[in-house]
């Protein structure tokens, strides 16, 4: 059976920038291969915004898969860039496929990529059932098509690893309306359906050398955060993208603490936190 020391094959899905962009460095730099997928391949695509009102709408942020794949290589590892749009079963299922040809296999997923555009944080009045039904296709349909492709690959390497990037919008009740601190319905809907996936696989597939995990990665200040506290002359809030980076190489790196913790929501600061890294 292959070890946690050797190198593995990773996706990761929405990788451009955020915390995608730093778990596919920190797994680079631990010596791993990744594939690294987002809808901006060689430059920056139009932000779609977080709703049909969003004023950000239409801005290109920084990053693509293509720069951090670059960036990955410096730590003497393959990466590969590819394209995937997340509300296209097709290129999603295709984007697995690629990565499972290009590494040789996959073993290990982090589904990071979510849906960014109209209907993601729109109050009920203004959500249309078109859009609520993209949101969840694209947030909680997606993983699984991946994972279809991918789940043969992960079992026969016989260390196999799912990692949900979830959130607190998946099992809070917001304090507040979306716009005064809470978040859109169709949101929590997405990531609420996205994080029964890992329990559920680790249930299943834990005999057959595949554990699963949903990461907690706090609140993370965005390139889209920023830019908009940029116009409005305030200070982003949110903590850094390499604390989520962090906990995610070391549920891979496959610690005994590691390992007991399959199954279960992990929080990133906390195990930033109790195991000092």
């Amino acid at each position: 059976m292959a070890t946690n020391h050797q190198p593995r094959a990773v996706l990761v899905t929405g990788a451009s920038r955020g915390i995608g962009k730093e778990i596919a460095l920190a797994l680079a730099a631990a010596g791993h291969n990744v594939a690294l997928t987002a809808r901006s391949v060689g430059g920056g695509l139009p932000y779609g915004g977080s709703s049909t009102s969003d004023d950000l709408a239409g801005i290109v942020l920084p990053g693509s898969v293509d720069e951090i794949a670059e960036q990955c290589r410096v730590f003497g590892v393959t990466a590969v860039p590819i394209a995937m749009d997340l509300t296209d079963p097709t290129s999603i299922e295709a984007a697995a496929h690629t990565a499972v040809d290009e590494l040789g296999g996959i073993d290990t997923f982090v589904a990071n990529a979510i849906y960014q555009g109209p209907g993601i944080n729109d109050r009920f009045d203004d959500l249309s059932i078109d859009l609520l039904r993209t949101v969840i296709e694209a947030d909680a349909i997606g993983p699984m098509i991946s994972l279809k492709v991918l789940m043969p690959s992960m079992i026969n390497s016989g260390r196999g690893i799912f990692i949900n990037v979830t959130s607190g919008t998946a099992t809070l009740v917001p304090r507040a309306p979306v716009g005064k601190g809470g978040w859109g319905v169709a949101y929590a809907m997405a990531k609420g359906s996205a994080h029964r996936i890992a329990g559920v696989l680790n249930a299943e597939f834990s005999d057959r050398g595949v554990r699963a995990y949903n990461l907690n990665p706090g609140h993370v200040t965005t390139d889209a955060m920023r830019e908009r506290a940029k116009r409005t002359g305030m200070e982003p809030t949110g903590q850094s993208a390499e604390i989520p980076a962090k906990a995610a190489a070391w549920l891979v790196a496959g610690s005994q603490d590691a390992v007991a913790m399959a199954g279960t929501e992990v929080v990133a600061r906390d195990i930033v936190k109790t195991f000092n890294l």
